[in-house]
């Protein structure tokens, strides 16, 4: 670059606006300029011209703006964090990471790490932007300078180890104590931040299997098959088998064997499964207790058009297995098990006989066995897998329904989901499948909409049991496919059964429930009348705080019309 080109770009950088006052504007730009030849009077005419002065006019409207009771510098705040989110870009701010790796770090970084609101700014940008290695950086800093906590609650991962190690604490340690329910509430946000790239997942991935070694919480164990679950779902089929085999400490056969039966349990390989577990050194039992690998088990033995039809010394020894994995107890030795194992084998031999013969309305033949074997929860999952098959692939209830009766296989829903605590999700599952399942063409359009109703009761059951928040999120969710008749025939026999005092999280999700309905409940007096009541009850409560909008909602759907 020849001499003349050097003064024209400093000229350049002289000429910006108000770059009298940019940061190292006399060091780095004047100072250069005046010692490549420059004339002192240009430097001082180019730095005059350019002078604006915008922020003396910020200075001069914030002011202005506090004396009208208006917090300016908030304002200034957020216009300043909108154009950084609008025009950041890590290409032009990760090389500055090169100096500051060095310990050069600017004075303006340090401030802004300091204060709280542009701590949040970089936690957003860094959302957006998770590989860029400048907010990276600035977020190991900010760890570093006390805030570990901060950064804890992060919801996406960083390229720096240290800092991922603590947002993955952090989340760990936050699921262990939840139930269910609240774990299904927060596990999108962790599977978002430990599949966000491979070394992740892996980190992850190693990091369960290490506490599950050492500590035994099985809970471990679903997190890390959501993980593969998720990483599945996005393509990565074969880098979850990968990982998979080189955190699980199955023998080679065993885990090759498990692995071909979730694909398609041929006899082969059920055989290869059966010869180790009845061996006098079985492998340990952990290795079976895959929900996929149980599950694929019992969709071939109990749902007739599930996959391949098993011979029935193949099937028996499935059985076996499944017998096997959910009876035995590493922890205790094999021959005071052996007996519990054998019972659960002839239990789930015994249920599968019957279930083929089963016939009419109320199972023939079957019922009395149905009924022993859900006593065990294998039994149960069993059961309840069969009862979707023939719920919405065979015609039983175009055969069977009547509207003066509950059906034995609601009935039997309800019987497992309270003898099963653990079950009610599976329950669940199998009545909202079989709820949103298109009714047969030769259903009288009054006996659907009953059968429909029944299934229902089946949702007020479990709300009943303290499974609520499932059963009404899913109620909202489905309630413009859903007829209007039948979210009042829930509403009002849930609002029957309840009685207070109510949680919030209760009141806001019947409050949403009820809103989109609320000029049908005009026309049913007994249900508008249950519905005040309870909405007038809720608001009387001292536990809970109504927010506004949610009382403007409430006093919308008690409007008399």
């Amino acid at each position: 670059m020849s001499m003349q080109d050097k003064l024209n770009d400093y000229k350049n950088a002289l000429s910006q606006k108000d770059a009298i006052l940019e940061h190292g504007i006399y060091t780095n730009v004047l100072a250069d300029y005046l010692q490549q030849g420059g004339a002192p009077l240009d430097a001082v005419t180019l730095l005059a011209e350019s002078y604006i002065g915008l922020p003396s006019m910020c200075n001069v409207l914030s002011s202005t703006t506090r004396s009208i009771g208006i917090d300016g510098d908030l304002v200034f705040r957020n216009a300043i964090k909108d154009k950084l989110k609008e025009r950041f870009d890590p290409k032009r701010c990760d090389p500055l990471v090169k100096d500051m790796n060095s310990g050069d770090i600017p004075d303006w970084l340090l401030e802004l790490i300091q204060d709280p609101y542009w701590r949040q700014t970089i936690y957003e940008l860094l959302q957006e932007h998770p590989g860029s290695e400048f907010l990276n950086f600035v977020v190991l800093k900010i760890s570093e300078s006390g805030h570990k906590d901060e950064v804890a609650q992060l919801k996406t991962a960083s390229t720096y180890l240290e800092v991922y190690t603590t947002i993955l604490d952090a989340w760990v340690a936050k699921l262990v104590p939840l139930d269910d329910l609240e774990v299904d509430h927060q596990l999108p946000d962790f599977l978002r931040v430990c599949c966000e790239r491979e070394e992740t997942y892996f980190y992850a991935q190693v990091l369960l299997q290490k506490l599950l070694n050492n500590e035994g919480y099985q809970p471990f164990i679903r997190i890390s098959k959501e993980l593969e679950k998720t990483a599945m779902d996005r393509g990565h089929h074969a880098f979850v088998d990968v990982v998979k085999s080189y955190t699980s400490d199955a023998p080679t056969q065993v885990a090759g064997s498990i692995k071909a039966i979730r694909s398609n349990p041929t006899p082969g390989d059920v055989m290869t499964l059966y010869k180790l577990y009845t061996g006098s050194n079985p492998p340990a039992v952990h290795h079976l207790c895959d929900f996929d690998f149980i599950k694929t088990i019992v969709h071939a033995t109990f749902v007739p058009k599930a996959g391949v039809v098993l011979k029935q010394d193949i099937n028996d020894k499935l059985l076996y297995l499944l017998a096997y994995a959910t009876t035995r107890n590493d922890t205790k030795p094999t021959q005071e098990q052996q007996s519990d194992i054998t019972r659960a084998h002839l239990t789930l031999k015994e249920l599968w006989s019957r279930l083929k013969e089963a016939r009419g309305e109320d199972l023939t033949g079957a019922i009395q066995t149905i009924l022993n074997a859900i006593k065990l929860p294998i039994g149960a999952f069993c059961v309840l897998q069969w009862i979707e098959y023939t719920s919405t692939q065979t015609p039983y209830f175009v055969t069977y329904f009547r509207s003066t009766e509950v059906p034995v296989l609601h009935l039997l829903l309800d019987e497992i989901a309270c003898q099963h605590p653990l079950q009610r999700g599976f329950v669940f599952d199998v009545i909202k499948t079989c709820l949103l399942t298109p009714g047969d063409d030769s259903f009288v359009p009054e006996i659907l909409m009953r059968l429909q109703k029944s299934w229902i009761d089946r949702l007020v059951y479990l709300v009943q049991l303290q499974y609520s928040l499932p059963v009404l999120q899913f109620m909202k969710q489905v309630e413009r496919d859903v007829d209007d008749s039948l979210t009042v025939h829930f509403v009002q026999k849930v609002l029957r059964m309840a009685h207070g005092p109510y949680t919030l999280a209760f009141v806001e999700h019947m409050v949403d429930l009820l809103f989109p309905i609320k000029e049908t409940l005009g026309l049913m007096t007994t249900v508008q009348l249950t519905v005040v009541q309870f909405l007038t009850e809720a608001q009387r409560q001292t536990n809970i705080d109504i927010s506004a909008p949610l009382k403007e909602k409430i006093e919308n759907i008690c409007q008399k019309r």
